[in-house]
């Protein structure tokens, strides 16, 4: 759902081929095949469940899926009719060139290209081609600059006042710390730092010719799809047993040798999933420390190209809109709203008046032509979606190592797998989810 390449391409580009992070293997035994007959229950079919669930089913598991909503794929998501070229709701780009999901496309001959598109910033209501290197160098130091933190952990917010930021920069501010999830006053400057050493995939993002969600169905789930299970929402696992239990909220009863959990934080934290025995009370603190919000896409289609092919950076109600258009097999003109944290929680109260919102918006930038050429609109609201409640993770102050936590089995019975989980860097993102969903599999069958 996010673009990551504003604050990463300038530090963090790297060459090569893929490089999976050394946390993902960390079996002591040759991995073989489970016993025949294994039994393992994935709760969730987004990019985590789906992939592990490939993985487990390549070596010898009889795996089910249990899906809580009408559709796969999680927080990906598209639609091909809203315009001549399909548009990516949920996750859109491929984030580094030494990326799980770089390699996925790669290996499967899905086309995709590099983002070079042009942005135009709006400071202090005047648009602008691009920032001084001085004023761009300050706000990516606030993230990547300054290597080994050691200050007190505070939110982005809080350090960019305390080292002088530019009041004018906060627009551009919250436009970042949006890509990673939330306000600025709500991410750690402490552990956003620390997230940014250990990206390890490459600082160059991709865009699909397609669609995520063409991707995730072509290389993984056409491998699983039959043992997805939908509307399938899951009430109560019991894991006191040696075989475990799994209830859905329809009263249906599943039983397996293994169980693994890919559902979001928000659903974790709603306590719609009894647990018996509970849940570790370090875990269940975990689940309460890692952040995740309101975040939405707003689709905005109009009679004309009137801002140029440019994303537009800065703005107040949406801090960034960008050209959907861009390096796609179509023409249709549409600005996509992407909006997290404080932000997506104020627009989304709106319902549909949140287009007219953004129309005010973009006539102040673009002289009215916004609202004398719209045509349609299409809002993808996360934070109201059933079942998954939010964006994707970010890091709160006080996280810790939560996402670890959170990761750990209980009782070699219960796993725990998604975006939310991967604490090497890679949270956020699909390729974070599925290394996590590699993860979960590889314990697994070394706990046989």
């Amino acid at each position: 759902m996010k673009r990551r390449a504003f604050v990463r391409n300038s530090t963090l580009g790297l060459a090569g081929g893929l490089i999976l992070p050394a946390w993902i293997s960390g079996c002591k035994k040759p991995l073989g095949n489970f016993p025949e007959g294994f039994k393992i229950i994935v709760v969730g079919a987004g990019a985590a469940g789906l992939y592990a669930a490939k993985k487990m089913k390549e070596h010898g598991a009889e795996v089910q899926i249990l899906e809580a909503s009408g559709v796969i794929g999680g927080r990906i998501k598209k639609t091909d009719d809203f315009a001549d070229y399909p548009i990516d709701l949920g996750a859109e780009w491929i984030h580094g060139q030494k990326s799980l999901t770089h390699s996925l496309a790669s290996d499967a001959g899905v086309p995709f290209y590099v983002d070079n598109s042009d942005s135009k910033y709006l400071v202090n209501g005047t648009l602008q081609n691009d920032f001084s290197n001085a004023d761009l160098n300050q706000i990516e130091n606030l993230l990547e600059g300054d290597q080994n933190y050691s200050g007190p952990d505070m939110s982005v917010l809080s350090y960019a006042q305390q080292i002088g930021l530019d009041a004018s920069m906060y627009d551009l501010l919250e436009f970042i710390t949006g890509e990673l999830g939330a306000a600025a006053s709500r991410i750690s400057i402490k552990y956003t730092q620390q997230e940014f050493e250990d990206w390890s995939s490459g600082g160059t993002d991709f865009k699909l010719k397609t669609s995520y969600f063409d991707l995730l169905q072509s290389t993984v789930a056409t491998h699983v799809q039959d043992e997805v299970v939908l509307n399938a929402p899951v009430a109560a696992i019991d894991y006191s047993g040696q075989m475990v239990q799994v209830t859905t909220e329809g009263g249906s009863v599943y039983e397996a040798d293994r169980v693994l959990v890919t559902v979001s934080i928000p659903v974790l934290k709603s306590g719609s999933i009894s647990f018996s025995p509970s849940l570790p009370e370090e875990k269940l603190t975990a689940i309460s420390v890692i952040g995740m919000d309101a975040g939405m896409k707003v689709c905005l289609k109009f009679s004309t190209d009137f801002w140029g092919g440019n994303s537009l950076i800065g703005a107040d109600k949406s801090p960034v809109y960008w050209s959907s258009a861009y390096g796609k097999d179509g023409s249709t003109p549409i600005l996509t709203a992407f909006v997290m944290g404080e932000k997506a929680e104020y627009l989304s109260s709106l319902g549909q008046g949140v287009v007219q919102e953004l129309l005010v918006e973009l006539d102040a930038v673009y002289g009215g032509q916004a609202t004398s050429s719209f045509v349609d609109s299409l809002i993808q609201d996360w934070g109201q979606e059933p079942y998954i409640g939010g964006a994707y993770s970010y890091s709160t102050i006080g996280i810790g190592n939560s996402r670890a936590i959170l990761a750990e089995a209980v009782n070699s019975k219960l796993f725990f797998a998604g975006e939310a989980t991967n604490f090497n860097g890679h949270f956020q993102t699909v390729q974070g989810a599925m290394e996590s969903g590699e993860r979960e599999f590889e314990k697994i069958l070394c706990s046989v």
